[in-house]
């Protein structure tokens, strides 16, 4: 294929894989999967951004998703990051064929919808994990050898709880060895006081002998 047009019957197509990718990984009953056949989709043809809008603009009334299809045969598919999804694209992305990208971001949007509530489910947390998940499962399905490209995200490793358990204690253990210490140096202190109370007085040989103070003297035991 030289080019790649995105006629009507290509749309149709690309719609109806979505969909029918998403109904059957969620086994969505017949009425859900209706609903979410419904949800509004505006096809651009160009670079950019797609997205879901859980809110009516000045053209939908209602919620609804931008598609952006980039232009040529082929386009590097690039993914988020998540650890939880397990893989992501390499530096640079994957080349992939513009239909299956188109169909991966579209499968990727309508979880979005699929979150917000759409076909009267259940309104899950809003995440780009889910969605991730959900458009690399396309890839897989369509296109197993770019699916064979992706790689593995590796979590980053966790603090060892052990080495702040340590370095807590050490640091609790200080205020109570410095307060050991200082008791041990009062202890010192006043035992050496009391030694000097208990020593009797022994005059200097310098010392000039005082004179008798004139007062009562105290009445002598044993007289």
């Amino acid at each position: 294929m030289s080019s790649f047009r995105l006629t009507e019957r290509m749309r149709a197509r690309i719609h109806s894989d979505a969909i029918e990718h998403l109904a059957e990984r969620y086994g969505l009953a017949e009425a859900q999967r209706s609903a979410l056949a419904e949800v509004p989709v505006r096809w651009r043809r160009g670079k950019g951004s797609s997205c879901f809008y859980p809110r009516g603009t000045r053209r939908f009334a209602e919620p609804h998703i931008l598609l952006r299809v980039p232009p040529g045969v082929s386009v590097r598919w690039n993914t988020y990051r998540r650890a939880r999804a397990r893989f992501t694209t390499p530096p640079g992305g994957i080349e992939l064929d513009v239909r299956v990208l188109a169909t991966a971001v579209l499968v990727h949007e309508l979880t979005h919808a699929l979150q917000h509530g759409t076909g009267g489910g259940v309104r899950r947390r809003y995440s780009e994990v889910e969605t991730t998940e959900n458009e690399i499962d396309y890839v897989r399905r369509a296109a197993p050898e770019c699916f064979a490209q992706l790689v593995p995200v590796v979590r980053a490793p966790a603090r060892r709880p052990a080495a702040r358990t340590s370095i807590r204690r050490a640091a609790d253990a200080a205020p109570a060895t410095s307060a050991l210490h200082a008791l041990r140096a009062i202890v010192l202190r006043f035992a050496g006081t009391f030694a000097d109370l208990m020593r009797p007085a022994t005059p200097s040989p310098h010392a000039p002998r005082s004179s008798p103070r004139r007062s009562r003297s105290p009445r002598p035991t044993g007289s």
